[in-house]
């Protein structure tokens, strides 16, 4: 009888142990990056509207490539891309390759339905969060921005109106995160941008920051996005966040880019002269891992149990 009462204590323990895991596995409610659905899939998505090119020369992308519409690109220089280089038009001449060093380890795709997906999911994204209020903030020289401080949507995303943006190479803008992990959008409503400063996220990924580019129609007309903050002189600088410009012109040079770069209108996409995409998040620790975790110390409370029984 005293080794059942034993063993029902002991199976008691186990359930409020894994109960207890099962608890701390809930992910909190804005802890993830934003919804991307198919464009989490890619690093750079290019519109390829008018069937423009995508310009690739001497860069490296740690991730995919989506060219939508009718978009070509061009390699004019040694080019690493780890990921796939994927078209959603079919092939009828869309790549230009005029360097044989170059190296794609996931190979070209066309008629890939999956690139228009991506599109279609971040330019709605691009015209929801951008008719979003927010609370206004100019950009001048180095900054800090404060999650906390932005004002908060029923979707847990802290917004913020850029109503000037002025920095050099020599600048930092450091975003803090706040104790909700809730994402963070800086809408630059009919704002052009020159990026050249570096990007310090704490407590958050790059997945859960947005530099939205609000304005023009139809892919064209919007602002300008220039990504340039000096990276040969300084390869451990970076840029973070998923930058995300529908309507305007981007161009990505000297570079190193944490995050996504999605958008590019009807104009040619400049990806140029030693840039580098990465695209990586650190998610929270899945709800697997820590269950293993549980098991082993059952394991082990199991095992020391045995001993004490016998």
């Amino acid at each position: 009888m005293k080794k059942a009462t034993s063993a029902f204590a002991f199976l008691g323990m186990v359930f409020s142990l894994m109960l207890m895991l099962a608890t701390v596995c809930v992910p909190r409610a804005h802890a993830d990056g934003f919804a991307l659905g198919s464009a989490a899939n890619f690093g750079l998505l290019f519109e390829g509207a008018g069937g423009n090119t995508l310009q690739i020369t001497n860069v490296t992308v740690n991730g995919n490539i989506g060219v939508g519409m009718t978009g070509k690109a061009t390699d004019s220089g040694p080019s690493t891309i780890n990921g796939a280089l994927d078209f959603s038009a079919s092939n009828v001449g869309q790549l230009s390759n005029n360097n044989n060093s170059d190296i794609i380890t996931g190979g070209v795709a066309y008629s890939v339905a999956m690139v228009t997906s991506a599109l279609n999911t971040v330019n709605s994204l691009n015209t929801t969060l951008g008719s979003e209020a927010g609370t206004n903030i100019n950009i001048n020289g180095s900054t800090t921005i404060n999650a906390s401080a932005g004002t908060l949507d029923a979707n847990g995303n802290r917004v913020f109106n850029v109503t000037g943006f002025n920095t050099t190479n020599g600048d930092t803008i450091t975003i803090n995160g706040d104790a909700a992990g809730d994402r963070v959008v800086l809408n630059f409503i009919g704002l052009s941008a020159n990026v050249n400063n570096q990007v310090k996220l704490n407590g958050l990924t790059s997945d859960q920051v947005l530099w939205n580019f609000v304005g023009g129609s139809g892919l064209t007309g919007g602002p300008t996005l220039q990504i340039n903050d000096n990276a040969s002189s300084s390869p451990s600088d970076l840029v973070q966040g998923i930058f995300l410009d529908p309507n305007g012109a981007i161009s990505v040079v000297n570079a190193n880019v944490l995050g996504r770069v999605f958008g590019g209108d009807t104009h040619d996409f400049q990806y140029v002269s030693g840039a580098t995409i990465t695209t990586a998040s650190v998610p929270e620790p899945s709800t697997l891992v820590l269950l293993a975790i549980g098991l082993f110390a059952i394991a082990g409370l199991a095992s020391r149990r045995k001993v004490q029984l016998a």
